[in-house]
């Protein structure tokens, strides 16, 4: 028995509903173009409207046609059918299979339901009497399924889909029958393994389904019809424009989007989601041209920002139309940190000094990441040429660029032509020199350090004076300092990128194990890039020695790094001799051996994916399981896995 194993025999850890899988797809394949399809035979009474095809298989009875209609095919019997009842059969054990992800009360009306697979908390029969309202989240491919023995519908009940939800990814999979209410709206998609009652003035956008029984339409004498309508919705595309890009910490950056109809000239209207991965930005309707834009600021790093248009209902003259929804191709926003925001201002902004000179500060990061470029702020005397640079504390010039384009005032800033990777927790220079004098300062600001994670300038006297100034013509390293100033000089820095925040923690910070064990996590880069490191999370009792290593997918070991200068606890980093380039889109195995075992861990953690633009901890069922371990007592792949527990391994990733 594995140590996991014989917690969760012990009882220290609980395997609670809802965290052992996601919603599944549920892709109906052949069986999506049919609303109503059954094993046995299809009977209507009256005025009845299906829009999409009719099946029946293995049987072959359909009778009541006319007086009802089908605006597609009828296929009783035939190939066409065999082939849509074996693909609802599968969408129908797929439904099975899944478990539950909550216990909700029997009676859905009244209730608002997010995404998610639900079972009833007592009893077997599903009910809506009144409203039951479907809450998307602003996620179009949220899916909805709801498991019992049976469903019943009361008369005029109704089914409301709200931000984003849609009718194609709401299912009801059901063990017995279902039986859909006089007058009744429902949204959704009906599997059922017994039959099907669709009862007269009920309007279903979706489909019924009877896997080995009949299906049976009671249709109207006066009034509308019954009607049973497949998901036919116009297609949409969307675009997602960012400005500006690249951005600072904290910096508003817009997002404008636009939607337009694949085909004609109806612009479609509704509500438009903007995104940074799966994290909800802001929202807002679109105008009669179809646009749409948010004002928003993004912490430092890399994003992956999208627009989702939720679809909507328009109307063209007094014909109503519902458009699918679309999202955006992906913008990558690079935002950087710097040491002071935008609205920062020194105390003087013009020095009275018309020499030449380099002004600097000595900084460090508190992880690794990009020095992309250079900040200074700009009095309105400070006309001269300007020329930014990082070096080493020992005056090692790593990057220089010559500003363009500069306003009369205020901050300035420009970007090297190739960015420098930085360690963390390591002194280096940003300056500026300007060939007219006249700079901005601010005495006595650095007697003490100014911080704004991850940069901080150093407190002078913390490694030698701080800030620096050298009077030169040309672009000299700068050492003097006088009086602990601030020349308003800093680094336009992109840290590295990792697959959890660093606030993220462990559901167990000690595992009641002592065996030595290495403990990875399988991964993909979006982007090709550098792996500078890795980092894990440490409990208090995890004391021995660890190696930190990167792998092939195949097991080739890549580099290693010994962990030195620890914390108690935890997340620690060390970086490797030289960094490692990676491919995008493709698997590697980042990982740490503990000498003394009590690793930290999340049971199920990967029982989906774990995504942080441009990075993703794969999802276990999707790749031969995640995270992964072996017992060992030297350094060996890691290809074991026990229930896709994330054992809190993480990489320093750089984008190319």
């Amino acid at each position: 028995m594995t140590v996991i194993a014989a917690l969760i025999a012990s009882g220290l850890v609980v395997v609670t509903p809802g965290t052992a899988a996601a919603a599944p797809s549920m892709n109906l394949d052949d069986a999506a173009s049919f609303g109503v399809l059954a094993s046995t035979s299809v009977a209507n009474t009256n005025q009845t409207a299906i829009t999409g095809d009719l099946g029946v298989s293995p049987g072959s009875t359909v009778s009541g046609f006319p007086p009802g209609t089908v605006s597609g095919s009828t296929h009783a019997g035939d190939a066409t059918a065999a082939a849509a009842k074996a693909d609802a059969v599968a969408a129908y054990n797929e439904a099975d299979g899944s478990p539950a992800t909550a216990f909700v009360a029997a009676q859905l009306g009244g209730t608002t339901k997010t995404p998610g697979v639900y079972r009833p908390s007592s009893g077997s029969v599903f009910q809506i009497n009144g409203t039951l309202t479907l809450d998307a989240q602003y996620d179009p491919a949220a899916v909805f399924l709801f498991k019992a023995a049976s469903l019943s519908t009361a008369n005029v009940s109704n089914i409301s889909l709200t931000n984003g939800a849609q009718a194609d990814n709401v299912f009801f999979q059901l063990t017995d029958a279902a039986t859909l209410g006089t007058n009744s709206t429902f949204q959704g998609n009906v599997l059922a393994s017994d039959g099907v009652t669709v009862n007269s003035g009920a309007a279903v956008k979706g489909r019924v389904f009877s896997i080995t029984d009949a299906v049976t339409l009671q249709g109207t004498t006066t009034g509308p019809k019954t009607r049973i309508t497949v998901p036919n919705d116009p297609p949409t595309t969307t675009t997602l424009d960012t400005s500006p890009n690249p951005s600072r910490n904290g910096q508003t950056v817009t997002m404008s989007a636009t939607v337009s109809a694949v085909s004609g000239d109806v612009v479609p209207q509704g509500e438009v989601a903007f995104k940074d991965g799966t994290t909800l930005l802001g929202h807002d309707f679109v105008d009669e041209q179809g646009d749409v834009s948010i004002q928003v600021p993004l912490s430092g790093g890399n994003h992956q920002l999208t627009a989702v248009y939720q679809g909507g209902d328009t109307f063209d003259g007094e014909a109503f139309i519902h458009f699918a929804p679309s999202t955006s191709p992906p913008v990558a926003q690079v935002v950087m940190n710097t040491l002071w925001s935008n609205s920062a201002t020194p105390a003087v902004a013009n020095a009275d000094d018309t020499r030449a000179a380099v002004l600097g500060v000595k900084f460090r990061a508190a992880t690794t990441g990009l020095v992309k470029g250079i900040r200074f702020y700009k009095g309105s005397q400070n006309t001269g040429t300007h020329v930014g640079a990082l070096w080493t504390s020992g005056g090692t010039q790593l990057a220089s660029v010559t500003f363009s384009g500069e306003s009369a005032s205020g901050w300035q800033q420009a970007l090297f032509s190739t960015p420098v990777s930085i360690n963390a927790n390591t002194t280096y220079v940003a300056s500026y020199s300007t060939t007219t004098g006249h700079f901005s300062y601010t005495l006595q600001q650095f007697t003490s350090e100014v911080s704004n994670p991850p940069l901080t300038a150093l407190a002078d006297g913390a490694d030698g004076g701080n800030g620096v100034y050298a009077y030169s013509a040309t672009n000299t390293f700068p050492t003097s300092s006088y009086q602990a100033s601030n020349y308003w000089v800093e680094p336009l820095f992109l840290r590295s990128d990792t697959l959890w925040e660093d606030s993220a923690t462990p559901a167990i910070g000690n595992a009641d194990e002592s065996r030595a064990v290495v403990l990875g996590v399988k991964f993909r880069s979006a982007t090709a890039g550098v792996i500078r490191g890795v980092r894990f999370y440490k409990g208090t009792q995890n004391t021995g020695t660890h190696v930190g290593t990167l792998w092939t997918s195949g097991g080739t070991q890549l580099a290693s790094v010994t962990f030195s200068g620890e914390s108690a606890s935890g997340w620690q980093q060390a970086y490797f001799s030289t960094p490692v380039s990676i491919n995008a889109n493709t698997t590697y195995i980042a990982s740490y051996q503990t000498t003394t075992g009590h690793f930290s861990y999340t049971l199920r953690g990967f029982y989906k994916a774990q995504s942080n633009y441009p990075l993703t901890a794969l999802e276990g069922d999707d790749s031969g399981g995640n995270g992964v371990y072996v017992y060992s007592a030297t350094n060996t792949f890691p290809s074991n896995s026990f229930q896709d527990t994330n054992y809190w391994v993480d990489v320093l990733f750089d984008n190319a």
